[in-house]
């Protein structure tokens, strides 16, 4: 529950709920209602073709000069020549207004929270003796948001209704609806970047952006609705309840039936069942998983930034930790559904029309991130709008890497949009090759789609789905390796991402190859081989993607014990970088195993980096030291993503968003996965034993309690009970389609070899 004892003041204080299409920030004020909106899909641009023909050419010669050591021409050779326009960005749809009229008088018991077990806001108030009430939420099964107004007085309730927007709209009224039409940008300029013209508006049909509507229905009991100009009136009403419907014309050239559509289905149904069909459609997925880490031992209603205030100066609130856990499973069911779009850097909630960079895919750790939690946390339906974007991206990306590599298969750069934009953005800016020139998104991304397999065991979904990304990924980086002077095969040019190293007395980008590129390779081909094995599929790629795992460079420890980030020991800028991507390779990826002697090289990385950073750079950190099996260090990391963010980095605003800052919702989702990895670890690879570990990097603080309904990979469910630091218990289910399946159980020094049967519950405890 996250509580408060005043309204809104600012849109990080804001409250978020969403339908993983519809989002909506309820401000609660008491003088004026504020409700900030966003559609997924409205978003600025058009479908155009971003690729530069010949490009290959300009790459050949990058290579070369990489190659030959000549890591500055190479850069200057890629910023002149291969770096393309940027994406387009995520919009806001426009603000709902309720104007009150009762302003005068003193406000009294006013509160409002956000109660994240059904997904309803609500918040109430008392003045001139009157007691108002307000309740909000947006349903996924009716595609609507709803608030419901009421007093405790007879003809207590009276306002004006009206919509802001900062796009180019018009507003109509007829009867009791006000209707938004609106046009979004053709093209928006990302902050930082602006040029003459950072807004433009095309008249031409082919260029036009992107239409868009937003239609508000008022019921009211007793009392009145009167329609004038771009304004609701309510007079005298007991009670009102408004719905809300909005669509774009984003693929849906009908998207005003459509949302009339919507209207009218949310209209056939009164209040009650509304709510009713919200709740049980959100707790389906929410009350998979339990947490505790025991109770709160002050007011169970403290307000939530006093509760923070309180934590920072004591450390002693555990179930802080466990409503930070929750607030990310949240944030996921309300962000990310079937049939919506993926979420992007600020989720689905974005109130600015230059928002931090355009509030894109970004897609060298962020996108990704943001899906770490979903199979883990139970919410793998909450995954398919990636691997679906994903499967989308193959298109595009295959088209780049013909005219930029010649190359078969797709690739990625570092940004996306909703157009599935996958060039490198840039333009011609000098030192913009550090974060525009990294074709490694494909990789990544394919990675998550075997995650999805491993987690439900679904061969269906392997052979449709999983396998043609993860081949065509994986034939792009055969088709673009060269053999380097000692015979390994490499990538080259590569960059590690957003960071420099110092060459010939300058800050360089761009070097022969670099780790996290050798890593997303590896990992990428091996899944590849993965699924010929099970698939059965040809023995000819096969044996190419076994040839050329043979030649891949091994890693590198460096002269400081460090793991290193580059393909030799290159002099860093920035010893303290945000970016730990070199280590790709223990988390996400699970090539490196706790113990080894290249695991004790990533944490001497991480201790290298320090202990401070932006909020989603911390929470890799949280993941990282928890696959290392340090527990107070993960913790260490994990509790700054409760510190409020004014002045430092990283952090959380008021209402818990994640801080870089400014806000960016994948800090939310790492954190959530964080506990999550503390808490349980596992193995699936189909060339290795199943392995489940428990309590892998339990922390002290955080020492009593339970989770239930975590899932491991193999298709199991897993509860775990805990206390003083060491289990008591756990339960694994193996899902119930499967065959039965060999596991080894894994505490501590602890090992128990189990056959785990389809739908039975196998309890493992330490005696």
């Amino acid at each position: 529950m996250l509580n408060y004892n005043s309204e809104a003041q600012i849109w990080e204080e804001a409250l978020p709920l969403g339908n993983g299409r519809i989002g909506a920030m309820v401000w609660s004020g008491v003088s004026t209602e504020k409700i900030s909106l966003n559609d997924d899909t409205l978003w600025s641009g058009y479908p155009r073709d971003t690729n530069i023909p010949g490009t290959a050419t300009h790459y050949a010669t990058a290579q070369k000069l990489a190659m030959d050591g000549k890591y500055h021409e190479a850069q200057q050779h890629i910023e002149t020549h291969i770096q393309g326009s940027f994406t387009q960005g995520y919009l806001p749809m426009g603000e709902l207004l309720l104007e009150m009229d009762n302003i005068g008088g003193n406000v009294s018991n006013y509160h409002r929270k956000l109660d994240i077990t059904n997904a309803i806001c609500t918040s109430g108030y008392q003045k001139n003796g009157t007691a108002f009430t307000r309740e909000s939420f947006v349903s996924a099964p009716d595609q609507v948001l709803v608030m419901k107004l009421a007093a405790n007085k007879p003809a207590s309730i009276s306002f004006d209704t009206k919509f802001t927007c900062q796009l180019r709209f018009d507003i109509s009224s007829q009867d009791n609806r006000l209707v938004l039409e609106g046009i979004a940008p053709s093209d928006v300029r990302p902050l930082n970047h602006f040029n003459d013209q950072p807004i433009v508006y095309e008249d031409d049909h082919e260029k036009r952006g992107l239409s868009f509507t937003a239609i508000v229905d008022i019921e009211t009991v007793n009392g009145k609705v009167i329609a004038k100009n771009d304004t609701l009136r309510v007079e005298g009403a007991d009670e009102v309840i408004i719905r809300l419907c909005c669509r774009t014309s984003y693929n849906n050239a009908k998207y005003r039936d459509c949302c009339e559509k919507d209207l009218s289905t949310a209209l056939r149904q009164n209040y009650k069942r509304l709510i009713s069909r919200h709740i049980e459609d959100y707790q389906a997925l929410y009350n998979r998983v339990e947490i505790s880490f025991g109770t709160h031992k002050n007011d169970p209603i403290i307000i939530l930034p006093e509760r923070l205030a309180k934590w920072e100066q004591s450390e002693n609130d555990p179930a802080l930790f466990a409503l930070l856990f929750q607030y990310g499973r949240y944030l996921m069911i309300a962000g990310s559904r079937p049939d919506s779009i993926p979420l992007n850097l600020q989720g689905i909630w974005n109130p600015h029309l230059h928002p931090p960079w355009s509030s894109n895919y970004t897609t060298n750790i962020n996108t990704e991130m943001n899906y770490w939690p979903a199979e883990i946390t139970n919410l793998s339906e909450c995954h398919k709008p990636l691997i679906d974007f994903v499967d989308r991206l193959r298109i595009t990306g295959a088209k780049t890497a013909r005219e930029y590599y010649g190359a078969g298969g797709f690739t990625v750069h570092h940004n996306a949009d909703i157009w599935g934009q996958s060039t490198p953005v840039g333009e011609d800016c000098v030192g913009a090759a550090v974060y525009a020139f990294w074709p490694m998104a494909a990789g990544w991304f394919s990675a998550h789609a075997f995650e999805h397999y491993l987690f439900s065991m679904d061969e269906y979904f392997l052979r449709q789905t999983a396998w043609p990304i993860i081949r065509d990924a994986a034939r792009f980086y055969l088709d673009v390796l060269v053999e380097d002077a000692d015979g390994t095969l490499i990538f080259a040019p590569s960059t590690s991402p957003e960071n420099h190293f110092m060459h010939e007395g300058k800050p360089c980008s761009v070097s022969k190859t670099a780790t996290m590129t050798t890593a997303i390779i590896k990992e990428t081909l091996a899944n590849a081989v993965h699924c010929c094995n099970i698939l059965g599929e040809s023995s000819v790629i096969k044996e190419k993607l076994l040839k050329a795992l043979g030649r891949l460079p091994d890693y590198q420890i460096g002269s400081k014990g460090e793991f290193l980030e580059w393909s030799e020991e290159l002099p860093e800028h920035d010893p303290y970088h945000r970016h730990t991507s070199h280590l790709y390779p223990l988390h996400p990826g699970r090539e490196i195993k706790c113990g080894t002697a290249l695991a004790n090289a990533c944490a001497r990385t991480i201790e290298l980096r320090g202990g401070e950073g932006t909020g989603w750079a911390l929470a890799w950190r949280v993941n990282l030291w928890a696959r290392l099996q340090e527990a107070e260090k993960a913790f260490e990391c994990l509790k700054k993503q409760l510190r409020p963010t004014v002045g430092r980095l990283g952090g959380c605003y008021p209402n818990l968003f994640g801080a870089h800052p400014p806000f960016q919702i994948d800090s939310n989702f790492g954190a959530c996965a964080g506990i999550a990895e503390m808490l349980l670890q596992s193995d699936a690879e189909p060339s290795a034993p199943k392995t489940i570990m428990l309590l892998p990097a339990l922390p002290k603080a955080l020492g009593t309690g339970y989770v239930k309904g975590l899932r491991a990979r193999g298709g199991v469910t897993v509860s775990i009970f805990f206390e003083d630091g060491a289990l008591k218990s756990s339960e694994l289910t193996l899902d119930a389609n499967l065959s039965p399946q060999e596991f080894s159980i894994r505490y501590k020094d602890h090992e128990q070899i189990t056959t785990l049967y389809p739908g039975k519950t196998c309890v493992f405890g330490v005696d």
